[in-house]
């Protein structure tokens, strides 16, 4: 079984060289996808595909983004492997922690074609910032020695089977090709570190604040809004086990009902923008 990912990344220059050398532990093949980046996040692609043959620099595109251009990757590429190989889909900030092939093996036997994740989501909290201010904190140390609090609190999906006969539809905004329909029951953990220094915060925050994809959950662009209180959270050492939290699992639940309700209001308003012959 062969596990290919898909990288879509824009201006992640600080964290893409530790995220992409990662994921060569578990992946056969990592194409990378350039959604118009404008710092140095492309040429430290490239430069990394000079050494570890399994990183793919694939192409640069500066169409509007959606979950769905990791269709302009799989579309070309999907015909070399079978129906029992996989795909991943890797953000440029995220970590499995857990072996994805072990876990695709197992949902296999159980005939699933998807396999979401939990999302580990560090937090940049009023300690890092102390540290940040004092110049304890240093792009140079790695990120699971840096960011050190987090919650368990939101799931995606992170992998999904291979259809060898069946394109991805571009035109849909959807983070996984249709026709896969069997979701496995168990969760595959993901460390997911979105928020780091307040420069990357910074720049995160600008790039996404007004975009109609992010307005749910990016609702100013001032990076003091996304520093968090370590009491809230949990404080992760390695080699000790990931911990739930009532409050992440509430946050997850009501956020998932949030968009349901979303999803339903949009889908009125488009019908009866139909039945009233209005266009737009």
């Amino acid at each position: 079984m062969k596990l290919y990912a898909i990288c879509l990344v824009k201006n992640e220059d600080d964290i893409i060289a530790e995220t992409l050398t990662y994921a060569a532990r578990h992946c056969d093949k990592i194409f990378v996808l350039d959604n118009g980046s404008s710092d140095a996040t492309w040429d430290i692609v490239k430069n990394l595909a000079r050494t570890e043959n399994r990183i793919i620099p694939f192409e640069q595109t500066t169409r509007p983004y959606n979950d769905g251009l990791r269709a302009l990757v799989y579309n070309q590429i999907h015909a070399e492997l079978s129906d029992d190989d996989w795909w991943m889909i890797l953000d440029a900030d995220e970590f499995m922690a857990e072996d994805p092939k072990a876990l695709i093996q197992e949902a296999q036997r159980d005939r699933a074609d998807i396999i979401r994740s939990w999302q580990i989501q560090f937090y940049f909290t009023e300690k890092d910032l102390a540290d940040w201010e004092a110049g304890l904190d240093r792009r140079e140390r790695p990120i699971f020695e840096r960011r050190r609090y987090y919650m368990i609190n939101w799931q995606e999906p992170r992998l999904f089977r291979n259809q060898s006969g069946r394109l991805w539809d571009v035109s849909i905004n959807s983070g996984t090709p249709d026709g896969l329909h069997r979701v496995w029951g168990r969760r595959i953990l993901n460390r997911h570190y979105q928020y780091r220094d307040p420069e990357q915060i910074e720049k995160r925050l600008s790039l996404r604040f007004g975009h109609p994809s992010f307005r749910t959950h990016v609702t100013s662009a001032d990076w003091r809004s996304a520093v968090r209180d370590s009491r809230t959270l949990n404080c992760h050492r390695e080699g000790e086990p990931w911990c739930f939290s009532a409050l992440g699992i509430v946050y997850y639940y009501r956020r998932t009902a949030l968009y349901a309700l979303q999803g339903k209001y949009r889908g009125a308003i488009r019908r009866f923008r139909r039945a009233m012959g209005m266009t737009g």
